[in-house]
């Protein structure tokens, strides 16, 4: 895999999907201009080229716009708080946010920026 900050790095495909109509079918080799899904590499971002070890030349990244939309979690101080609805922590929305980033790459959450207070 080629990426834009680190440049080369060798890694492991440990699934390869085509597509015959709708329906997903695993394959055991794609061609160019295949259209295809795997699995089995970490910390992939959009624009990021799948490449072979011996000739790994990366295409020219590709523009994505940053995220249109921004969620601020905060307590509930409504006088109806805990009477309707899951009972909710932000420890389980960062969890849920950090299990999200393993799975979507379009997303991008700002740790940083959460302000825990008790």
């Amino acid at each position: 895999m080629i990426n834009g900050k680190e440049g080369s790095i060798k890694t492991k495909v440990t699934s390869l999907y085509g597509f015959q109509g709708l329906e997903r079918i695993e394959v055991k080799e794609a061609r160019a201009g295949d259209i295809v899904s795997l699995s089995g590499i970490e910390g992939v971002n959009i624009g990021d080229t799948i490449a072979d070890v011996e000739n790994p030349v990366p295409l020219p990244r590709i523009a994505v716009d940053e995220p249109t939309i921004s969620m601020v979690f905060s307590v509930n101080t409504s006088p109806f708080a805990g009477q309707e609805g899951r009972y909710v922590t932000s420890r389980n929305l960062r969890e849920r946010l950090e299990k999200e980033l393993l799975y979507n790459v379009s997303i991008k959450v700002d740790f940083e920026a959460m302000i825990l207070s008790r």
